[in-house]
């Protein structure tokens, strides 16, 4: 496979940046907490999409096409209200869609690894880390929000470390591009 696909090394940064973010949210909030974020973060996107709303009847009294913002105004009241009437049902469905994304991930390191082996180095760390990822999102997937609060933290933790393996991994795709590039 050539290393134009590649290019994107910038993604893997992306998630390692997530995977961070998610490790800390672990590490630093209760499930009070969060709860009530997502109360709030409901809100927000409620007021949003009653806003797109509003622009919508706007276009459509200038006979401008308004599928698309009435789609997203449609969509982002409907996610507001879940969100503020149903907060822990919507903590699970984050945390499902969390161990989806980290499952994801994982394989994405391991095709990684194995597509660009020849050019990567610490292979065995790269290889625990896919590994150690795919594990913690089947645990997520499979148990959302009943995961103890320790578990909870090491999860914390290990997404803290497998952010930081994945922005690693980006910059040493993105140096291997750089090489097979000047190479060319």
């Amino acid at each position: 496979m050539e290393t134009k696909s590649f290019k994107n090394w910038w993604f893997l940064t992306v998630n390692g940046l997530i995977a961070i973010l998610f490790g800390l949210l672990l590490l630093l909030f209760t499930a009070e907490v969060l709860k009530t974020a997502i109360f709030y973060f409901g809100i927000l996107i409620l007021i949003t999409g009653l806003i797109l709303l509003i622009t919508t009847f706007y276009y459509f009294k200038k006979n401008k096409s308004a599928s698309m913002v009435t789609i997203q105004s449609i969509a982002s009241i409907a996610i507001g209200l879940i969100l503020i009437v149903f907060p822990q049902e919507s903590l699970n469905l984050f945390f499902i869609l969390i161990g989806i994304w980290a499952t994801i991930i994982g394989i994405l390191q391991l095709v990684i690894l194995f597509l660009m082996r020849d050019r990567l180095t610490n292979g065995p760390v790269l290889l625990i880390n896919g590994l150690l990822t795919i594990l913690l999102g089947v645990i997520i997937f499979f148990h959302p929000f009943q995961v103890a609060d320790t578990i909870g933290k090491l999860v914390g933790i290990f997404s803290i470390v497998f952010g930081i393996v994945m922005i690693y991994l980006s910059f040493l795709v993105r140096k291997a591009i750089k090489t097979s590039d000047q190479v060319k």
